[in-house]
């Protein structure tokens, strides 16, 4: 299969030595922390209230949402495909046997996010996204990043909307008012730097091939930010950017919708409100790598979302064992069954995509 230059050709020679995935510091600091996020999560429990809570849930409400995870995947995968092809004039149209499908793109997607969610290493699955979805369609490196920054952007304009919705029915506790204004902030200064890079896309780009000339390999890294910034045609296309704004409400809506279900799994009174919190709650704390699998780190989580609203310690434990069962680990058996799919397509085992991905993910 030949190769798109930007898309990372094999570097000749020997490249530098590859560690055994069991000695990365990054693997057993995230084990420690995993370790100390179980003890937090388990202190002050009344285990016998919990397990009483885990043996009286609603397994078919837990199913339900699981599916709703599920749809949320799907959608998650398609809004992928709608950023990384983007309405295009006749002469920018990919030819057909470059363009990846939305099966394999949704595949590509689980395959990711099981990995960010798996391994306690900084956006892994994103790295990963990124070389499967050179080797499916020839996709430019560069381009699939901007894709996958745009995608970044939607949900934390979203995550910045929830919160401020938060603030008419919620006290919030200081833990999480001190990164209510951050939050916001970052949202607005992300969008307001995109709005200024699609409106000045030219003049930049031209400006930093001006500036980056005489530099080595200056001419690469300018083509580079070309095809990034590329990546965030999408969002140029009043229609296309209408489709996605919905779309991501819509995810945002079905992702609150499986922690209301969880609350009618374990009979607790529903609340929209709490299903939000929690969801925020969760988008902010898991967003740092931090334990493998968020073992821990999750229902730690939980237990003090729910916490806010007066529910039980044990209950809200047991609330974070079930959503994390519906949510995290199944995206995270979906994620492995997909690295295998894409394994088998491109030729290589998933326990050599890791030495692929990190010789051919560099600048």
């Amino acid at each position: 299969m030949a190769s798109n230059p930007d898309v990372a050709p094999e570097t000749q020679g020997a490249g530098p030595r590859q560690h055994p995935w069991w000695l990365s510091r990054c693997l057993w600091l995230g084990l420690i922390l995993s370790l100390g996020f179980l003890v937090l999560a388990f202190v002050d429990i009344d285990f016998g209230e919990m397990a009483a809570a885990l043996r009286s849930a609603n397994l078919g409400w837990v199913a339900l949402a699981g599916l709703t995870v599920m749809a949320s995947a799907v959608a998650k995968g398609w809004r992928w495909h709608l950023l990384l092809y983007p309405v295009p004039s006749a002469s920018s149209r990919p030819p057909a046997a470059q363009r990846i499908g939305r099966p394999r793109l949704i595949n590509i997607w689980m395959a990711g996010t099981g990995v960010n969610l798996a391994l306690p290493v900084p956006r892994a699955g994103d790295l990963l996204r990124v070389y499967l979805a050179g080797e499916a369609g020839q996709a430019s490196k560069s381009l699939v990043l901007g894709t996958i920054a745009a995608e970044k952007l939607l949900d934390m304009v979203m995550l910045a909307l929830c919160f401020l919705g938060l603030l008419l029915f919620v006290a919030m506790p200081q833990e999480l008012a001190q990164r209510q204004g951050s939050t916001v902030g970052a949202a607005v200064a992300l969008t307001a730097a995109v709005a200024l890079l699609l409106w000045q896309r030219e003049r930049i780009v031209a400006l930093a091939s001006r500036l980056l000339r005489h530099i080595p390999h200056g001419q690469r890294a300018a083509h580079s930010l070309e095809r990034g910034l590329a990546g965030l045609t999408a969002l140029r296309q009043p229609g296309r950017l209408l489709g996605l704004a919905a779309l991501t409400v819509g995810i945002w809506f079905v992702s609150a919708l499986t922690n209301y279900l969880i609350f009618l799994a374990l009979d607790m009174p529903p609340s929209w409100v709490q299903s939000v919190f929690v969801l925020v709650v969760l988008q902010i704390g898991v967003a740092v790598p931090s334990t493998p699998g968020k073992i821990g780190l999750f229902q730690v989580l939980c237990r003090w979302a729910l916490g806010v609203f007066g529910v039980a310690e044990a209950l809200g434990l047991a609330y974070g064992v079930l959503l994390y069962v519906a949510a995290p680990l199944l995206l995270m058996v979906l994620g492995a069954v997909a690295l295998v799919i894409e394994g088998w397509r491109i030729g290589r085992l998933p326990a050599e995509l890791d030495l692929a991905l990190f010789r051919r993910s560099g600048p």
